[in-house]
């Protein structure tokens, strides 16, 4: 856009506005070079030298040094800006306006000057508030936390835990999620093939998903939490846990079995239909989000979970894309487009995806609120406040469903009840899985039977039965390389069988 005089006094008859600023000479040009990058940041304006705030034309000479200094000036721009300067002669005189336009259309938004971005609200230059500048960094770049890239240099390959990698890629295999290739991989082909290393050194991600020992890791901490009425004036349970994401998820749903009730009917001693009070499936999925979702940079923070008598929430640091909000997400009408999977850290997802922590892309608030209208719940709801998201499951009402341990005249835990229905034989089954995967020939040869069919009969079949134990690949029940592991109902009985 070319200016000329006629031009500035017209926009000089007028008060400064948002797209308007007057300065009287260039002893102002850092401040109107934040005005104008809050212009860039916006809907465009123009910042004019050589007027004065009441709008009358000055002017100001124009020397070497004033053109290198706004030279540097504009070079103070990230990103780099291709606006130049115009300079207006006045009549009958040797000084000069100085004016730079922008249209604000630029697509390299936000822009910053000298380190900082800024903003223009009316005719006030501030600051740009971090969530805003946040916000436009994500429509232009898309919302991705680099820091799971970054290598850290005082981790080797050593300080990952191999057996878990090693488990992850066999699970991915027989999910169909990794090709059947993957098995002859050795632990650093693994890792790089994942993403999880660079040049043979080891990632944050690496670390995350995989780490042994976590002492360069503080925001590896699950806190939990369980308070005694609505508020957080009383504990009855207070704990923190530190470990990767695997162990994490772990420890955080045996902290849900400890201390929300089991629900459902026995129609004989081997087959139960148990379910806890909030869908297992919704309190995974929450938790698993917010491990996925995490921003992991931010070491001060922690994924929190706190249980109260009428609610449960899970908190982490983060926030929802731009163009998927909580709202948009859950709302009746939302259609299957909006349940696009944008995770911020792509490389930790797609190994929870391999490893089954993560089952679908996309569909996981939409199946949280299927999971928790079919029980009679209403949906969870879900809090972004740029910086922290967090959701909020409420709790079934006295009388909405009858606990596994009102069932009985004995003051029984929920854990306790379930080691009361399950045979000897099983609690020996439990003990033998542990927390590992075994295919039946091993669980056979573990236990010392030698009968194949008397040990199925015996053993497997009841415990698949009892909600015990689960296949590892249930899409394919009769696949050669099937194990068998415990369920969330099943640790639970082996926690207890081993305090």
């Amino acid at each position: 856009m070319s200016i000329d005089i006629d031009y500035i006094r017209s926009i000089a008859s007028n008060n400064e506005g948002v797209d308007v600023e007057f300065k009287e000479t260039t002893g102002q040009l850092n401040r109107g070079m934040e005005t104008l990058c809050g212009m860039i940041n916006g809907r465009g304006g123009i910042v004019v030298f050589g007027v004065n705030n009441k709008g009358k034309i000055i002017g100001q000479e124009i020397s070497d040094k004033t053109t290198r200094e706004i030279g540097d000036a504009l070079g103070r721009f990230d990103p780099a800006i291709d606006i130049q300067p115009q300079y207006i002669l006045l009549e009958d005189s040797n000084k000069y306006l100085i004016a730079f336009c922008s249209n604000g259309m630029d697509s390299d938004k936000p822009y910053m000057w000298d380190g900082k971005p800024y903003q223009r609200h009316d005719s006030v230059t501030t600051v740009m508030p971090r969530e805003r500048f946040l916000r436009l960094h994500e429509e232009q770049t898309g919302l991705t936390y680099k820091w799971e890239r970054k290598v850290n240099p005082n981790l080797t390959i050593d300080s990952l835990d191999d057996g878990l990698i090693h488990r992850v890629v066999e699970g991915g295999i027989r999910r169909g999620r990794l090709s059947d290739e993957a098995k002859n991989d050795n632990t650093p082909i693994i890792l790089s093939r994942l993403k999880l290393t660079q040049n043979g050194a080891v990632r944050n991600s690496a670390a995350i998903l995989f780490g042994k020992d976590l002492t360069d890791y503080p925001q590896m901490l699950l806190r939990l939490a369980r308070f005694r009425g609505v508020d957080k004036s009383e504990f009855l349970d207070n704990r923190q846990i530190y470990g990767n994401i695997f162990e994490l998820t772990s420890g955080a749903m045996d902290f849900f079995f400890k201390h929300l009730s089991l629900s459902g009917s026995t129609h004989n001693r081997l087959e139960r239909e148990d379910e806890l009070e909030i869908p297992y499936d919704a309190l995974r999925e929450a938790v698993v989000n917010a491990l996925c979702h995490r921003a992991w940079q931010q070491e001060a923070s922690s994924i929190g979970i706190a249980i109260y008598d009428d609610r449960v929430e899970i908190e982490n640091a983060g926030r929802f894309p731009t163009t998927l909000s909580p709202q948009r997400l859950t709302a009746e009408e939302a259609s299957a487009n909006d349940n696009t999977s944008l995770p911020p850290n792509p490389d930790i997802a797609n190994v929870m995806f391999i490893g089954g922590l993560i089952e679908h892309w996309g569909r996981g608030l939409s199946m949280m609120n299927d999971k928790c209208k079919n029980a009679g719940l209403p949906k969870p709801q879900i809090n972004d406040n740029g910086y922290m998201v967090k959701v909020i499951f409420a709790r079934p009402k006295d009388g909405e469903r009858t606990p596994v341990e009102h069932q009985s005249n004995t003051c029984r835990t929920p854990v306790e009840e379930l080691l009361g229905e399950v045979s000897p034989a099983l609690v020996k089954l439990i003990k033998a899985i542990g927390n590992n995967w075994y295919s039946a020939k091993e669980l056979r040869e573990k236990m010392g039977f030698k009968s194949k069919s008397s040990f199925i009969k015996n053993y497997l079949n009841p415990a698949q039965s009892a909600g015990i134990i689960q296949l590892e690949d249930a899409e394919n029940p009769q696949s050669p390389n099937q194990r068998y592991g415990l369920t969330e109902k099943g640790k639970q009985i082996f926690n207890q069988s081993e305090s």
